[in-house]
């Protein structure tokens, strides 16, 4: 039998907060801090086998999951993803039906990466801002709608 890690989930003991301490602010009016994972090959490659992630951006918290291939390829096959009103589906399934809608190649784009939201503010926290005299990001990037969620797509490596 298959075994789910969820990730993000009440239960996860993976969540990983990375440059994303800021607060959320909604209407000038402090909120939450959005949660912020990111996967990578190298986390998918050390599930055991009959493992898989579960990415779960089917809640009102505030999360963002980022996913660096520039590592190498991530096996999408191997994750799943808990998206608002869709049963929980393989990533890789869903990536496919994306594709077409928004011509946007998740899965098959080498050094791909991008993130997934279930909140547009908290998907770009951290991208193309500036702190003191010196700019966080120089990558251009692009933000989608998705089935609900919202993708941050990077576009290239500017830096």
């Amino acid at each position: 039998m298959a075994r789910v890690l969820v990730v993000l989930g009440l239960a996860a003991s993976s969540v990983m907060v990375a440059g994303c301490d800021e607060v959320f602010t909604a209407g000038g009016v402090t909120t939450v801090t959005p949660l912020f994972a990111s996967i990578t090959a190298r986390d998918v490659r050390d599930l055991d086998p009959g493992e898989s992630l579960r990415v779960e951006l089917d809640g009102v918290y505030p999360t963002v999951f980022e996913f660096d291939g520039r590592g190498g390829a991530i096996d999408f096959r191997r994750i799943e993803i808990a998206a608002p009103d869709v049963e929980p589906i393989s990533m890789h399934i869903w990536l496919a039906r994306e594709a077409p809608i928004y011509g946007i190649d998740f899965a098959n784009a080498p050094g791909a990466r991008f993130r997934l939201a279930n909140d547009r503010t908290a998907a770009s926290l951290g991208i193309g801002e500036s702190g003191g005299s010196e700019p966080r990001s120089c990558e251009p990037f692009d933000i989608v709608e998705l089935d609900e969620l919202v993708a941050v797509l990077f576009v290239t490596e500017a830096c």
